[in-house]
């Protein structure tokens, strides 16, 4: 598969304003996050996943986008404003459609993970950081290795 990045809009919502999807390739690891404001299981997952992202930022690369389910714009609205990512703009409907269908989330919360290159590494990285906390980041280099070595045979 080609680079996953190249699937996200070409405008990422960053806060309140709307700027040019960043280079991927910058971030050792960056992710998709399938979450709403309505699901609890998802509200309960946002807070670990914003400290895990807060404390990893400090020594790695990383970053993570929103993929909303939300029903409207403005509870997608009030729960970002928590978030520290970057999120697929409300507007941007038939990406968050596409983005849903290619990652195929059976439940939310869902964390997918992919590799500075935009290759697939893991998309039960919410597990990942419920078991591991911060050594799933350890985990994940360990999945991207193997997965190179396989793509290079």
């Amino acid at each position: 598969m080609k680079n996953f990045s190249q699937f996200l809009s070409e405008n990422l919502q960053e806060g309140n304003e709307i700027k040019p999807k960043p280079d991927f390739s910058k971030y050792q690891f960056w992710g998709l996050y399938f979450s709403a404001s309505w699901c609890p299981p998802c509200r309960q997952f946002t807070g670990m996943l914003k400290n895990f992202y807060d404390e990893i930022r400090k020594s790695k690369t990383f970053e993570i986008v929103l993929v909303t389910h939300d029903e409207n714009e403005r509870d997608f609205m009030k729960y970002y404003q928590k978030m520290p990512w970057l999120a697929i703009p409300w507007s941007e409907k038939m990406s968050i459609s596409y983005l849903t269908r290619i990652c195929k989330p059976q439940t939310i919360p869902h964390l997918c993970i992919f590799d500075q290159d935009g290759n697939y590494v893991t998309c039960g990285a919410r597990d990942d950081i419920a078991m591991y906390g911060m050594k799933a980041w350890n985990h994940w280099e360990d999945i991207a290795e193997e997965r190179r070595k396989y793509r290079q045979k």
